[in-house]
């Protein structure tokens, strides 16, 4: 494509001799001299079919959008604002040498305004090109489409468990305002909040407590920061210290802590009360549905009628991890149904499951989120489980996560479900049958206890 900008110079010359008068010698000529005006910079427009290394991630994202995004076809006029929203607030003292022409490969002719913006402050300011992208990059696929669709940068990715726990310290946590909607970035009406804390963990040794309001990060602010990089920077690179500045209950409060590699809970189980069995699934990451079939088998050497499923704290994982653990509880049948805004696809549950005569009481809680909602909808849809404890997290979308050539990820939704019977836990998760708090400090014992006799 032709170039938006052609860059100039101005030559201004002069050269004026003397005359000679016939009495006296000639004085030597003036030196010429030339004075130059710097250009501004040449930016020309191209498109994606061979991006710079710089521009990829733009093009990547964008593609994949267009392709696998649940609410595809995109916006491009709203993605490309976002982008240049993105640019617009990206600032850094770190500078580079300004290029002789700017190639910028974009993925539609709507982000023509990102390109000379990008152009310009390269011009004026000299900012990192690469940089500049990654955060219009950001601020596209953080605000310009839902709230479970993100971009990782490279730098970063090792910050998070694929399941969204914060590396170094073990929370989860979550941008959200007042009525509990998911928000791109931190503000006073949106404000950052732990979702729940992992048990034995640094975060949980330091004293940090579910619903805890981050308010500062070694002491900067966090106000202004989309979430992934909020956690980010609480992970560091997973070693050292990070002080956490924490409102609660309208206190500031100061947490020192100390990271560490992180203790991944495990699948557990126990025999709490005569006939009652305990299965406490933790996540669905890969070797779950394993460790739930170890555990089951263990639970038969004891009989018992009645199954305490806890999905408390479970921020979900692998769809395929969660289909294989509900089979055990479900005898066959639809157990997931998942719409990519086109068509509808069923998920069925596998026959042979080790508990589907058992009477189910599933214990949840504010961090019981994605893949656990599945479980606990799907439940109490095809098992009449009742379901004990409070409203859960409310992630309604399911995603892909794609790993860019830059060695960023973008996390995607791809999908939305809900559940056999069309429960849905957008805009307020799903709501339990009894109401009841369970604060991670209850036993196995206690929790039994509480949900016989809650149900009788």
């Amino acid at each position: 494509m032709r170039p938006l900008a052609v860059g100039f110079i101005l030559l201004l010359s002069a050269c004026a001799p003397a005359s000679e008068p016939t009495t006296t010698p000639a004085p030597p000529p003036l030196q010429a001299f030339t004075t130059t005006t710097v250009a501004p910079l040449h930016v020309e427009i191209d498109d994606c079919s061979s991006p710079q290394v710089t521009f990829s991630p733009l093009c990547e994202t964008y593609e994949l959008i267009e392709e696998w995004h649940v609410d595809r076809p995109p916006d491009p006029a709203a993605l490309a604002q976002a982008a240049l929203d993105g640019l617009a607030d990206f600032e850094t003292t770190n500078i580079e040498d300004p290029p002789r022409a700017l190639i910028c490969a974009i993925p539609d002719p709507a982000f023509g305004d990102f390109c000379n913006e990008l152009g310009r402050r390269v011009d004026v300011s000299s900012i990192p090109i690469g940089a500049a992208v990654e955060a219009a990059v950001i601020s596209m696929t953080d605000t310009g489409l839902d709230p479970f669709s993100y971009y990782v940068p490279p730098t970063q990715v090792d910050s998070f468990r694929s399941n969204g726990v914060v590396g170094g310290v073990g929370i989860l946590v979550n941008a959200t305002d007042a009525v509990g909607s998911t928000c791109a970035r931190v503000s006073p009406i949106c404000e950052l909040r732990i979702v729940f804390v992992l048990e034995d963990n640094p975060g949980a040794d330091a004293g940090l407590e579910t619903d805890d309001v981050i308010v500062a990060i070694d002491g900067e602010p966090v106000e202004g920061l989309g979430f992934v990089e909020a956690g980010s920077r609480i992970a560091g690179d997973g070693t050292g210290e990070v002080s956490l500045t924490i409102d609660r209950d309208g206190r500031d409060l100061e947490f020192s802590i100390s990271r560490d590699e992180l203790t991944v809970p495990t699948v557990e189980v126990r025999h709490p009360a005569p006939a009652v069995g305990y299965i406490r699934i933790p996540d669905f990451e890969s070797d779950i549905p394993g460790l739930v079939v170890d555990g089951l088998i263990a639970l038969d050497e004891e009989p018992y009628t009645t199954l305490v499923v806890d999905l408390r704290d479970n921020p979900g994982g692998f769809i395929d991890s969660a289909i294989a653990v509900m089979s055990e509880f479900v005898d066959g049948g639809v157990i997931l149904v998942e719409s990519d805004g086109t068509d509808e696809f069923e998920y069925e549950a596998i026959e042979g499951g080790h508990a589907i005569n058992k009477r189910l009481l599933v214990l949840v809680n504010h961090g019981t989120a994605s893949a656990a909602e599945v479980m606990a909808a799907a439940l109490r849809d095809t098992r009449d489980a009742v379901i004990i404890g409070e409203a859960t997290f409310g992630k309604y979308a399911i995603q892909i996560v794609f790993d860019l050539n830059n060695g960023a990820e973008f996390h995607l939704a791809i999908a939305h479900w809900v559940s056999p019977k069309g429960v849905s836990v957008r805009g307020g998760g799903l709501i339990p049958d009894h109401q009841a708090a369970l604060p991670a400090s209850m036993s196995p014992s206690e929790l039994v206890d509480l949900a016989m006799e809650t149900t009788g």
